[in-house]
This record gives structure tokens, C-alpha cells and sequence, in this order.
């Protein structure tokens, strides 16, 4: 098996190779896909998309109306877990040269129903291979913000980007749910 900075090269080729229109109509599959499973989620984390990452700007309006939405953003502090600001108002570079709010007081990830993550790997039972900064790991971890299954962690992907299995350590978090524009993949169960 690759390491995983040389599987991140790879699987991110795969995903550029993908092209704008099959990226394009990747994002609106999974948009329809997760405006139903999130359904009844109230307060919802998304990402701003870097590079060829799946977007989540047609998911933000398939979700509609009466949700509060938020965006990550990365501590000045490394090893801090993120924060969550509202997404509205004007839009900033963040510390990791993420796009996030400029303004906004955060909200604590425990207090999300929902959080989208975005994904370089993953395989069918929600392991899930990110940047390699571990934000939402320290955000997420058992111990932390995610022990009973809230918020709900799903990671957003391309089918191209499915491992046979996803190198992980112990401090990976397990996600919920994979959305790809083929299918839902079930990984972690919601307990509590």
C-alpha cells in the first residue's frame, strides 16, 4: 500500500481528471442526495471547496431556507479544533488559506446536527483519508465533540476516490455517512 501523502497525489489527479461538467453535475447529484438526508437537520457545516474538492455550493441552496449554515474556520493556535461561523456576510482567507467568515461568533461543533466534510479518500465503512492536518479529527474526536453520534459526519467525495481500504490511526475519526454521486455509503453508526 501507498503512504499517504503519495495516495493524496494520486487520488487528487483522479479528482482534477475528472473534469469542470462531470464535476459540475458530481456536486448537484450529491447536492439532491444530501438535501434528503438532511432533512430535518437544523444546523449544518459545510466547506468552502478548495481546488477540484466536491462542491457544496449546490448543496447550500438545495438545503433552502431555515437552516442555519456554517463554515469552518481554522484556529490561528495549531493543534486547536476548528470553529464554526455562520455562512453570510463576506467571505475572508482563512489562517490555512481556507475561505471562511469573516465575521460571526463561533459555534461549537457539539452544537451542529450536521457537519460535511470535504474528502481526498475514503473507503465504504467511513474511514476517511483528509488533508492530513487532522482539524476535524481534533474537532470531532470521541472524547470531544462526537462521542454520542452528534453531530452527524458526513464526508463528501467523488466515487473515484473510494480506497479498498483507507489507512487510518487511532486518532482518525470514523465518519457517518459518504456521499458520492453514485451512492450513500453507511460507515459509522448514530447512537445517543
Amino acid at each position: 500500500m501507498s503512504n499517504k501523502p503519495d495516495m493524496r497525489r494520486r487520488l487528487r489527479a483522479q479528482r482534477r481528471a475528472l473534469g469542470v461538467s462531470a464535476r459540475r453535475t458530481a456536486a448537484q447529484r450529491v447536492a439532491r442526495r444530501g438535501a434528503l438526508l438532511l432533512r430535518s437537520a437544523r444546523r449544518v457545516a459545510l466547506y468552502w471547496p478548495a481546488g477540484a474538492e466536491l462542491d457544496t455550493r449546490p448543496l447550500r441552496q438545495a438545503l433552502g431556507r431555515g437552516r442555519l449554515l456554517y463554515l469552518p474556520a481554522v484556529a490561528r493556535r495549531a493543534g486547536r479544533p476548528l470553529a464554526f461561523r455562520a455562512w453570510q456576510g463576506r467571505l475572508v482567507r482563512g489562517v490555512r488559506g481556507t475561505v471562511e467568515p469573516r465575521w460571526g461568533r463561533p459555534c461549537p461543533g457539539t452544537a451542529l446536527d450536521a457537519v460535511l466534510l470535504p474528502v481526498v479518500g475514503f473507503d465504504a465503512q467511513g474511514w476517511r483519508l483528509g488533508q492530513g492536518g487532522g482539524h476535524y479529527d481534533r474537532t470531532f474526536a470521541p472524547r470531544g465533540g462526537c462521542a454520542r453520534g452528534r453531530p452527524l459526519l458526513i464526508g463528501l467525495a467523488y466515487e473515484c476516490q473510494r480506497l479498498v481500504a483507507a489507512p487510518r490511526e487511532a486518532h482518525d475519526v470514523r465518519l457517518h455517512v459518504v456521499l458520492t454521486e453514485r451512492r450513500i455509503y453507511r460507515g459509522r453508526r448514530m447512537t445517543g
